[in-house]
């Protein structure tokens, strides 16, 4: 695992330049054992940090806007009892039906920000100890290593945006 680095009120003041919930990202990254400049580059990558539904074409709730425990609880209903295609949930865009579930069972809330940050960003760290590359992890993360090596794009901007050094 990269050097954890402080979480300094600056740090996330800049991240707030740029990123919903940078607060939230911060516990919620403490508490993940994830650099805070990683859980900023997964949060640009993802949604910018806001609690939202994504946008996946014939997903459940797809674009409909931030998420709520009710609106969670209807796209729950359709993913995991009726088995829709799913679609991303939250800062983290978690979407696999399984992680729901799991989350559940961890008593996460998929709809709260921080739980859904807990969640993705101790996902995130466990890819990385097991894959050894922001890159790598960031494959496996999202099944695309496309997507790997955009996050590791990200996570070398975030570094050199929040001075950390490498």
């Amino acid at each position: 695992m990269a050097a954890m680095q402080p979480v300094t009120p600056q740090r996330i003041a800049i991240a707030a330049k740029y990123l919903e919930n940078a607060s939230t990202a911060a516990k919620a990254c403490r508490k993940a054992g994830l650099p805070f400049y990683v859980a900023c580059a997964l949060l640009e990558k993802e949604s910018g940090g806001k609690n939202v539904f994504g946008h996946d074409v014939g997903g459940a709730m797809a674009g409909a806007g931030y998420v709520t425990e009710a609106k969670w609880r209807e796209f729950r209903r359709l993913v995991v009892d009726l088995h829709h295609t799913s679609n991303g949930v939250g800062p983290c865009q978690i979407t696999y039906r399984g992680f729901f579930t799991d989350m559940e069972a961890q008593g996460l809330r998929p709809w709260v920000p921080h739980d859904n940050m807990l969640y993705g960003f101790r996902l995130l760290a466990r890819y990385h100890a097991d894959k050894g590359s922001w890159e790598a992890a960031g494959t496996a993360y999202n099944g695309s290593s496309q997507y790997g090596r955009d996050l590791a794009a990200l996570v070398e901007k975030w570094r050199k945006r929040l001075h950390i050094g490498g």
